[in-house]
């Protein structure tokens, strides 16, 4: 037996001696960046920024991307945080024109509210190897020194802390957001406010997002479609077919411009969308849905006649969305909290 036993023994040895030589395969670390601070990153939508910048084409964003990445050239991205809350652990992805599958482009550990920063890409400025949305290892050498054409890249971001899973929710509904001064040529008359400014902004920020989190929610359509709402003749109850349609209308409304109107709760039409001073103070601990969904029921064709905009006998789809909302504030569900606000002096 001892003949048997020792030689074996002996292969064995040999054995994890030949693969003990062999060097692990390299464990490609996906980079991890922080924009918290000042020397890190400057702040959108502050105190003393003219009106041509709160409002300017560059701050419109997607309501489903509030961590926006977008390139400015071949070799620069530029990384912005439209909440008004903090955003920690996200993931940047890029999804390059012709390959299989978005990649890793680096991680945040922090990125402040408001924040706004440019940066190289990581591969221009760093590191070639990355990993994709499989785990495949994916080496970008090739964009060193050229970089990628703006036109061929896209971002997204991803992240399991609570905040980005509700955030992420949000990319069912097709808006892109981007504020106005509707009273451009300071008629005193009309119903907007002349010079909206910063602080505006920052609140229509996080009103914004909580009510795309309303409408996202599957209790707020279906809440929605079970509600009696009437046509725009006040008499022909819609149909669930007609309620699912109008609902759907909501969510594939393509742009919000956004204004703080005076005199009035609201206006909206088109692409048109103001609440008053008092909405935005009160979204974090009131229902406001009668205002915010009458507008939007405006930009989706209804009239006053219809229940999509007036209730009558305690029915509507104000009714229906104001049920849901109340709930949502009572069970602290909504993205954007008062106490995580990053200007408590703007509430």
């Amino acid at each position: 037996m001892k003949k048997i036993i020792l030689p074996l023994l002996i292969i064995l040895f040999i054995g994890c001696k030949k693969r003990d030589k062999v060097l692990p395969t390299e464990i490609v670390s996906t980079k991890e960046l922080s924009f918290d601070n000042e020397t890190n990153s400057k702040l959108m939508f502050q105190d003393g920024e003219t009106l041509s910048l709160l409002t300017a084409e560059s701050r419109r964003y997607e309501i489903g991307k509030v961590l926006r990445v977008k390139a400015i050239n071949e070799t620069t991205i530029e990384v912005a945080n439209f909440a008004p809350v903090d955003i920690e652990n996200a993931t940047i992805l890029i999804t390059i024109e012709g390959a299989a599958k978005p990649i890793r482009l680096f991680k945040i550990k922090k990125i402040r509210a408001h924040a706004v920063q440019e940066m190289k890409y990581p591969f221009v400025d760093g590191t070639s190897k990355f990993i994709d949305a499989d785990n495949a290892e994916v080496d970008l050498s090739q964009y060193k020194t050229t970089g990628i054409s703006v036109n061929k890249v896209s971002f997204d971001f991803t992240g399991e802390t609570p905040l980005i899973v509700k955030l992420k929710k949000l990319a069912k509904l097709k808006w892109k957001v981007k504020y106005h001064d509707f009273d451009a040529n300071d008629n005193t008359a009309d119903n907007w406010k002349e010079n909206p400014d910063a602080k505006d902004v920052r609140r229509f920020s996080g009103f914004i997002i909580n009510l795309a989190f309303l409408l996202q929610a599957n209790e707020t359509k279906t809440s929605y479609v079970a509600e009696p709402i009437t046509d725009n003749d006040g008499i022909t109850v819609l149909t669930t077919a007609q309620k699912e349609t109008a609902y759907q209308k909501m969510i594939d409304i393509p742009q919000f411009n956004c204004g703080v109107v005076v005199n009035v709760s609201g206006l909206g039409g088109g692409y048109t969308f103001g609440v008053a001073n008092h909405i935005l103070n009160d979204y974090l601990t009131k229902d406001i849905c009668f205002v915010t969904i009458h507008e939007i029921s405006h930009m989706i064709g209804y009239n006053h006649d219809s229940t999509m905009t007036y209730p009558k006998d305690g029915k509507g789809a104000v009714e229906a969305c104001t049920r849901v909302y109340k709930q949502m504030l009572t069970n602290d569900e909504f993205p954007i909290k008062k106490a995580a606000y990053y200007r408590q002096s703007d509430l």
